[in-house]
């Protein structure tokens, strides 16, 4: 059902795109254009412009014959629509009835800023699924720390502000058996994968000449 789910935000988002083209998206897809992995790697949003580069890349070899605007925008609208599937799902392991998961599945597919950003090409919604995955794998019975970890990193990299899930994420786990254990296996994976792709992104495609362009970046 939460493909079915997904599906369906898809061709809802698919069936009236976006003529806004805020400027940060515009913006990011002017790098994807030039291959400009400098910009793709943005401090605030590391993994988005690398993942838009590389899903325009494999439009182009499908056919694919238009700019790196509309690849961005698909792609957002791909990743919005998975959000959907994924909370509806959510809920639904959290005992929720099916007609209300199904319901607030749709607000959360109607309200304005996911809507919105699904159609955009812009960085919020890589952020945003991988930050459902969290939060399913906090509030499942058995939460994996090294996983839930793995999954909090892909949100920070998707964008920094989902760092802020930090305190919901200690907080849960800290009810559980071992937590003192499980706390640090978290941290260990969500700062060892998020420092990791920072330290690569920094040396091999961002490379600073002066303290004050690391601090920039």
């Amino acid at each position: 059902m939460g493909a079915l789910v997904a599906l369906s935000a898809f061709l809802f988002y698919l069936a009236r795109p976006s003529g806004f083209y805020n400027f940060d998206g515009v913006a990011c897809a002017i790098a994807v254009e030039l291959g400009d992995f400098a910009h793709l790697t943005h401090g605030n949003h590391l993994a988005y412009g690398v993942l838009g580069w590389a899903f325009h890349r494999l439009l182009l070899l499908l056919g694919f014959g238009g700019t790196a605007l509309l690849s961005l925008q698909l792609l957002d609208t791909l990743l919005g629509a998975a959000g959907v599937g994924l909370f509806y799902g959510w809920l639904k392991e959290q005992k929720i009835p099916g007609p209300a998961a199904l319901a607030a599945s749709a607000c959360l597919a109607t309200s304005y800023a996911y809507w919105f950003w699904s159609l955009e090409a812009q960085v919020y919604m890589l952020g945003a699924v991988f930050l459902l995955l969290a939060a399913r794998e906090l509030f499942s019975e058995r939460p994996r720390p090294l996983l839930l970890g793995l999954l909090h990193a892909g949100a920070v990299l998707g964008h920094v502000g989902h760092v802020m899930f930090v305190p919901a994420a200690l907080y849960l786990l800290r009810r559980g058996p071992g937590h003192k254990k499980a706390i640090r296996d978290y941290l260990a994976a969500l700062a060892g994968a998020v420092l990791a792709a920072y330290a690569f992104a920094g040396a091999a495609m961002v490379a600073p000449r002066s303290g004050r362009e690391l601090t920039i970046w």
